[in-house]
């Protein structure tokens, strides 16, 4: 233990808080904290300064992760001590307003939180609009603790950014984005923040048919994100691609993320997107017991889905009901009943709210039903309607 990791154990006891709950402040991964504390990695700059401030230290723990002087250097350290205290004072000044960090987060928060919900277009530009703002800040004087918040409130950004992108069709803008997320959460030392750009990555991937490319990012994304929520979206990605593949391998990657899940308290908004509620593990397992056959079992999922989304207030989560709309579709279809397999296909574009995989689900049910009922024209006018709902989109 050094004499830095010393000294943070002693404030951590002092005022009660936990490593985790410390990182969590701080917005830096658990993992690197817990390496700095125990002297088997140097802390940042930027992460000392966050302890400090989030601990209230008072520069006593800048002046613990000062490696120590021989006392030749005395000296000369003792000379340069007016010139450190000139470069604290300066990089404690500040052009951001009050509370300004605080009405960053909340806004974002609040765009994560319209995810499921508002259309994509007009998402996308309230997201493009905060972003604008919240690279304007990053040009102004900020100390390190705020320069870092704003990395993270970017990265946070990109990443829905990334996902709205995908869902109006910019595949382009979608990678970009997602890229982005992945090098701000670098810059920031945000574990989550990256685990969520390879969680973008392995969405990406499966709906372009790139299955052993989804578990590679699914994988990837894991060690980074820790217990949060994107590990359990990672682990269950990574079961969808199994299921794609008709390999076993997605009920271990299920029981992973599950076991993810139980770790994690309840959320008070489930609707976040990035935040994984436990609803959203009935959405899909129905998918993944869907695209493995067990058409009983996907069955009963869907429809637990459905209930959870359809409200006496209104419908919830229009995505996961067009996806549990075309699960339901796979099923009948499968059972010999095409009427109801089409009104279930059709039913998933009823919301103007659309994922970007929901035509890469439709084209699954198009295929189980050509394969089935090859040459009714029942199945020809479904082609016809994705056809036209794919080119209105």
């Amino acid at each position: 233990m050094t004499a830095f990791g010393d000294h943070l154990r002693d404030l951590m006891t002092e005022r009660g808080v936990s490593l985790r709950k410390l990182a969590a402040a701080v917005h830096f991964d658990v993992g690197y904290l817990s390496r700095a504390a125990r002297g088997l990695q140097p802390p940042s700059a930027e992460l000392v300064a966050a302890l400090d401030a989030e601990l209230g230290a008072g520069g006593t723990l800048i002046e613990a992760a000062a490696p120590p002087l021989d006392g030749d250097d005395q000296a000369d350290a003792d000379d340069e001590a007016g010139v450190l205290l000139d470069f604290m004072r300066r990089a404690e000044a500040s052009d951001l307003g009050p509370g300004t960090l605080d009405v960053t987060h909340a806004t974002i928060d609040q765009l994560c939180r319209e995810y499921p919900t508002m259309p994509g277009p007009k998402l996308r530009k309230r997201g493009n609009a905060v972003m604008n703002r919240v690279l304007g800040m990053l040009d102004m004087r900020t100390t390190l603790a705020e320069h870092r918040e704003l990395l993270v409130a970017a990265g946070w950004l990109a990443a829905l950014l990334g996902c709205v992108h995908y869902d109006v069709g910019d595949r382009i803008a979608a990678e970009t984005a997602r890229r982005v997320a992945f090098q701000l959460g670098e810059q920031a030392g945000h574990g989550e923040i990256i685990a969520w750009s390879f969680e973008m990555a392995a969405w990406f991937a499966l709906t372009e048919g790139r299955y052993p490319d989804v578990v590679a990012a699914a994988q990837a994304g894991q060690e980074h994100a820790g217990v949060t929520s994107a590990g359990v979206q990672l682990a269950l990605q990574e079961a969808k691609a199994w299921a794609r593949m008709g390999d076993s391998r997605a009920e271990d990657a299920m029981k992973a993320g599950n076991k993810v899940l139980a770790q994690l308290p309840r959320p008070t908004h489930p609707e976040h997107h990035f935040v994984f509620d436990p609803s959203k593990a009935e959405f899909y397992a129905a998918t993944i017991y869907a695209l493995l056959g067990w058409n009983d079992v996907a069955e009963e999922h869907a429809r637990e889905v459905i209930d959870q989304c359809q409200q006496p207030t209104g419908t919830r989560w229009p995505m996961r009901l067009a996806d549990a709309r075309v699960n339901l579709g796979l099923v009948a279809g499968r059972r010999g009943d095409l009427d109801e397999a089409v009104h279930h296909g059709r039913g998933a574009f009823e919301f103007k709210r659309r994922s970007g995989a929901l035509f890469s689900r439709a084209g699954d049910l198009l295929a189980e039903l050509n394969q089935r009922y090859p040459g009714e024209p029942l199945v020809g006018e479904y082609r016809d309607f994705l056809a036209t709902a794919k080119a209105s989109a």
